[in-house]
């Protein structure tokens, strides 16, 4: 019978396979143009983030465990093949879902968005630093 001291490496990487897509799946839903309106507040972005963050780490922490114990000799090699296949499967939903290229589109239009809003007014004649030039120090000699 296996106990998980038996399959560490495994589990830390089912664990961390899991933390990672749920970091992007959250990524499209805060990065969203038209997201929920809880969504909004900063803090929520970041209360959220705390346990996708502890649970990528505790996977990471078991994946390095059970290579340690693997290094050693006393995992099992046959759980190299669960880790491959959490990445393949982790690759492929991430393609399938199109991840990247949804927050690509959603960057585009969130800045589209926000360029039309604000008003169109000339450039002000003020110098660097919003100062006006001082009169007689326009750089020429003469």
């Amino acid at each position: 019978m296996t106990t998980l001291a038996d399959n560490v490496l495994a589990l830390g990487s089912c664990i961390a396979g899991i933390g990672i897509l749920t970091t992007g799946l959250l990524a499209l839903l805060f990065r969203h143009p038209h997201a929920p309106r809880w969504t909004r507040p900063e803090v929520v972005a970041m209360l959220l983030c705390v346990p996708v963050t502890a649970t990528i780490g505790f996977g990471l922490g078991y994946t390095g465990y059970g290579l340690s114990q693997l290094v050693d000799g006393a995992g099992d090699p046959r759980e190299l093949l669960v880790l491959a296949a959490v990445a393949i499967v982790l690759a492929l939903l991430w393609r399938g879902l199109r991840i990247r290229q949804r927050l690509k589109e959603y960057a585009a239009a969130t800045s589209h968005s926000a360029q039309s809003a604000l008003p169109e007014t000339e450039p002000s004649p003020r110098g660097p630093g919003g100062h006006a030039p001082a009169a007689g120090l326009s750089g020429t000699s003469g």
